[in-house]
């Protein structure tokens, strides 16, 4: 009799080990699975970001500076073919808490934050001046490119105009044109016209003043 309790108590002992060694195996399981999972979601998720705010992104006016129109032009397929990681999995791409793009429904997966700022180009600045009075015009930081349009007024010859010093629009019989001119970004600029004392007419610059916004981009990839 107390043989065959002890078997019993064996038979129950080996069943719960078993028991125990299959839900060990798979956590073990698990858990391997995730650990594969995440640097996979943690790449393409960085991948996507540094190609969003690429200098040479379409969506980019500089390194990690958006362009707000092209931005708004994002919809998943063009997502995936600016960024090819994209596709690795479930993704959503947003700007400044507002979804930009979402492909399946990632409900976890690895998300990427940059910070960046979003230009806006969309407001037009006309600045007119009367030659009589002044012959300089001050433009803002910030603007690559303005038109400058020049209607010397009767015996008045306007033969160049300056950018800070340096010559961008030049004609020793005259001028008397609209042109677009570069301008550097980076800082202020001056923009003077070459005429006499007596000068008379008009001078019109027009540009687009960028208007910019810090944000935060966020790219979540589940795989």
């Amino acid at each position: 009799m107390r043989g065959q309790t002890n078997l019993l108590a064996l038979a129950v002992a080996l069943v719960l080990l078993t028991g125990a060694t299959v839900v060990g195996v798979s956590l073990a399981d698990s858990a391997l699975a995730g650990a594969d999972r995440d640097p996979v979601e943690r790449h393409a998720a960085a991948a996507v970001a540094d190609r969003l705010t690429a200098a040479d992104s379409p969506i980019t006016v500089r390194a990690n500076a958006l362009n707000d129109s092209r931005v708004e032009t994002l919809n998943a397929s063009r997502l995936a073919e600016l960024a090819p990681p994209a596709t690795e999995g479930d993704v959503r791409v947003a700007l400044g808490g507002r979804t930009l793009v979402s492909r399946g429904s990632p409900g976890g997966g690895w998300t990427v934050r940059r910070s960046v700022v979003v230009v806006d180009r969309s407001g037009v600045v006309v600045t007119p001046a009367n030659l009589t009075r002044r012959s300089t015009v001050r433009i803002p930081r910030g603007v690559g490119r303005a038109n400058v349009t020049l209607d010397p007024g009767p015996n008045t010859t306007v033969r160049s105009v300056s950018a800070d010093g340096r010559v961008v629009l030049y004609d020793g019989a005259g001028l008397n044109t609209t042109a677009t001119v570069r301008l550097s970004r980076y800082e202020p600029t001056t923009l003077r016209v070459g005429t006499g004392a007596n000068a008379t007419g008009r001078i019109e610059v027009t540009y687009r003043r960028p208007v910019v916004d810090e944000r935060i981009l966020t790219v979540t990839v589940d795989a």
